[in-house]
């Protein structure tokens, strides 16, 4: 894909934050462990230093950090796809080129673009009502209860959601709606 050239690792924070000082970084990826204690503060240290550097994390998350760090400035969070790292390494791959507009651009023929906005974007206000509760990280039993309809029609709301905005789960889900606004 014609990463080789242009990918660098570090030991630690310390040597990026360093590194973002030297020179402009188009994508910073780190493991959700290696951000913590606090994965949303990183985000946000990361993004005053270098305002226009990509921050993507992978790892293991729950589905409200997921929002909190993609709200404190995060592209989003890439949790491995199974245990195979050739898929691993796809949607790394992926996800780097889908942080990077210049990379983006660069190889726009080899690399398929992810919708960058959803606008234009037809949910009804019951999918609409499904997305900010699971953007608030509540279950499907907890939106069904504030909703007053049964976890199964949450369950078919998100489906048809899902199907609507590209994603494949619920992390993908909210991360989508974050940055195209439709909730905040």
């Amino acid at each position: 894909m014609g990463l080789a050239q242009a990918v660098k690792s570090v030991e630690g924070s310390a040597e990026l934050f360093l590194e973002l000082g030297r020179r402009q970084v188009d994508v910073v990826l780190v493991d959700v462990g290696l951000a913590s204690p606090d994965p949303v503060k990183f985000t946000k240290t990361v993004r005053a230093r270098s305002p226009r550097t990509g921050v993507l994390l992978s790892g293991a998350t729950d589905p409200r950090m997921a929002a909190m760090v993609v709200a404190a400035g995060a592209r989003g969070v890439i949790r491995s796809p199974s245990n195979n790292s050739d898929d691993l390494l796809v949607a790394l791959a992926q996800a780097i080129m889908f942080a990077s507009p210049t990379l983006v651009r660069a190889t726009a023929e080899t690399v398929p673009r992810q919708r960058s906005s959803l606008q234009g974007m037809k949910l009804t206000e019951r999918e609409l009502q499904v997305l900010r509760g699971m953007s608030e990280g509540k279950s499907n039993a907890e939106i069904g209860r504030d909703l007053f309809v049964s976890e199964d029609t949450v369950k078919t709301h998100a489906r048809r959601m899902f199907r609507k905005l590209g994603a494949r789960d619920r992390a993908h889900a909210v991360a989508e709606a974050f940055r195209s606004g439709l909730v905040c």
